[in-house]
């Protein structure tokens, strides 16, 4: 740790962390907004003593920790939010309506600042580097292609992330080998027909037969064209289509997403999809 600053006890960084993790709940979020979110975790760090590191995005945060020339090894967690309204009751609830940590990236990020913590204080004996990754839009579009294509995993050797989750007894942390996690793939499908009123079907084409079909078509395309031994799913998550009872609409929309362990049943799911 810096000279500047006695070193935390056991139970001060306990506290100081879960005071950390009501912040980030209350303040926080969404992908590739995430402003104020950036500045309190460099504020963090640099209160620290961590060396932060250079990046032209406009959110996310990287830092380093050690003086070695040993490996480099990479420690990663992710600081949006979701677009979902809370209704937890907790007293540390989002202060903005429609946005929440439900996911608990807020608990990633005061995780990794614990982690962050205790490895600087060890940091004249470790044998190599940590480099810290605040992850920006984990929850959007190119998630980590920005933090790769700005050059964030150059001289990495390893990386280690991990993600909460309630099946887990606290204190307890879940291993695995090989493929832990997939391959994230999101859709949006737009069927266009002619509307009509619902008493003369003969003078439409119907979105929502189309939209039924579709939806029947893309579940067994898990169950029934690929190799069973392959993971992966295929959820349809949001439909909408019309707004009443009695005319067919015009229009019929949804999406959803698709994960995959393999690259090569990832192209295929693809290529048959559309």
């Amino acid at each position: 740790m810096s000279t500047n600053h006695k070193p935390l006890s056991k139970k001060q960084l306990e506290e100081t962390l879960i005071q950390y993790r009501h912040h980030f709940h209350e303040y926080l979020e969404l992908a590739n907004r995430e402003f104020k979110t950036t500045e309190t975790i460099k504020a963090i760090l640099t209160k620290w003593g961590i060396k932060l590191l250079p990046t032209n995005l406009k959110t996310g945060v990287f830092a380093e920790i050690g003086t070695s020339d040993g490996p480099t090894v990479a420690l990663r967690a992710d600081i949006d939010a979701l677009p979902i309204q809370e209704e937890s009751g907790v007293p540390f609830s989002s202060k903005f309506p429609g946005v929440m940590h439900a996911c608990g990236h807020d608990t990633h990020i005061v995780s990794l600042l614990g982690g962050a913590y205790l490895l600087k204080q060890l940091e004249a004996s470790l044998p190599g580097k940590v480099r810290l990754l605040f992850q920006l839009s984990e929850e959007d579009r190119e998630k980590a292609l920005q933090l790769i294509n700005n050059g964030q995993l150059k001289g990495v050797n390893a990386i280690i992330g991990f993600h909460n989750t309630p099946h887990q007894p606290i204190g307890h942390v879940g291993l695995r080998s090989g493929i832990t996690t997939g391959a994230i793939d999101k859709f949006k499908v737009t069927l266009t027909g002619v509307g009509t009123h619902a008493s003369t079907p003969q003078n439409v084409e119907d979105p929502i037969a189309a939209l039924g079909y579709e939806i029947t078509e893309l579940q067994s395309l898990i169950s029934r064209e690929l190799d069973p031994f392959t993971a992966s799913v295929l959820s349809i998550t949001h439909l909408s289509a019309g707004n009443t009872w009695n005319v067919i609409p015009s229009n019929a929309f949804f999406e959803g997403t698709v994960r995959t362990a393999d690259k090569n049943v990832r192209q295929e799911i693809k290529d048959r999809f559309f």
